[in-house]
């Protein structure tokens, strides 16, 4: 089984560290205001950080949407402020429907900031699996 560590919990999210895989993981809910996720991440920057952790799980199967500013800031902030504290690794669990129109937009389902690898699966132990790979 795995051993979760509960580390935040809110209405918009709740965080916690998979301890066996050493995997932050955050799962998202509902539609998300910017200062919701700023808080989120802010709160995972510093727990990467002070715990030298390499790999994230994002879970949006409980997301309703994730706005265009919401999404510029992960990708313009977020993303470059946990790859300088070590992240190498982010992949997003997405909910099938969204999974298929985003594969189908012009969102890219891998990319690249610095050393930080991000994909995007449709199944929780598929995006472990490539963690720890």
């Amino acid at each position: 089984t795995m051993s979760k560590i509960s580390l935040m919990k809110e209405s918009f999210v709740e965080v916690h560290l998979d301890k066996s895989n050493n995997v932050i993981v955050a799962k998202w809910i509902g539609f998300l205001r910017p200062d919701d996720v700023r808080k989120g991440c802010a709160f995972m920057t510093r727990y990467i950080k002070e715990k030298h952790l390499t790999s994230h799980l994002s879970d949006h199967r409980q997301l309703k949407v994730l706005s265009k500013e919401v999404q510029d800031y992960l990708t313009g902030q977020w993303f470059p402020e946990v790859e300088k504290v070590g992240l190498t690794k982010v992949g997003a669990v997405l909910a099938d429907d969204v999974f298929a129109a985003a594969t189908v937009s012009k969102v890219n389902k891998e990319a690249k900031i610095g050393n930080l690898q991000i994909n995007m699966f449709n199944s929780e132990p598929e995006c472990v699996n490539w963690l720890l790979n």
